[in-house]
């Protein structure tokens, strides 16, 4: 992939921060020291970076001792795992947000990923894109965030059907499109700008969407909407008139 043409607009929005980070003490952990480089450069002008590690346990003893309430991460550690980190993390400060880059994007991980309740779920394939800043909004506004790599595994992935659970309550139509923009990796703004609705409106549905599934979160309900065939994802979801 070539870059060069979006070096000026990379810089720019390196410079622009973030305001979740500036609001945030955080801790980063990665195998990969390069991606651990770069993460530490981005933090200079935001907000108290206060852990940079390699390793599980290096990265828990750092997040008990300094308050941290915001962990990014890859799944690859040195010693451990990411997931382990976040499950970890989460049984110790259980308001701590997560956003976690996944080196392997495959369905195991992913699952493994979402059953430890991380916040934000990306493609280490994407950093530098922009996907992370996408990512971080998301979790800031609508509480979780899936980018679109990782939904279209899900998407593609053959996820075994459930056989014992409850039969799930019929979707309007409206909430079977907003299902499809959640399961296109969409956020709840993207979804209300492409289906010409109001933000509040948009976040009316996922509630209601997330009591028929039912499903603990936005994640949960990609995974059951993938998992019992609820919905077709197309191109771009419908404008509602």
């Amino acid at each position: 992939m070539d870059l060069s043409e979006r070096i000026p607009s990379l810089q720019h929005r390196s410079r622009q921060g973030h305001s979740l980070l500036k609001r945030s003490r955080t801790a980063i952990a990665s195998a990969d020291l390069v991606l651990l480089s770069s993460w530490t450069a981005w933090f200079e002008g935001q907000g108290p970076l206060v852990a940079a590690c390699t390793s599980e346990d290096d990265c828990l003893l750092r997040l008990q001792s300094s308050a941290a309430n915001l962990l990014l991460c890859t799944d690859t550690l040195e010693g451990g795992s990411g997931t382990s980190l976040v499950r970890r993390a989460r049984d110790d400060n259980p308001e701590i947000k997560v956003l976690i880059m996944l080196q392997r994007p495959i369905p195991r991980t992913i699952l493994d990923a979402i059953d430890a309740r991380c916040h934000g779920i990306c493609s280490a394939q994407a950093t530098g894109t922009g996907t992370v800043a996408a990512a971080l909004t998301a979790i800031d506004t609508d509480g979780q965030y899936l980018d679109p790599l990782i939904s279209g595994v899900l998407h593609h992935s053959r996820l075994r059907c459930s056989g014992d659970q409850v039969p799930l309550q019929e979707l309007t139509m409206r909430e079977e499109d907003v299902l499809r923009g959640l399961c296109r990796g969409m956020t709840n703004q993207e979804i209300a700008d492409a289906l010409v609705v109001s933000i509040d409106t948009v976040k009316t549905h996922v509630g209601s969407l997330l009591r028929k599934l039912p499903a603990r979160d936005r994640t949960m309900a990609v995974v059951t909407a993938f998992r019992e065939g609820l919905v077709q994802v197309p191109t771009r979801p419908p404008r509602w008139t």
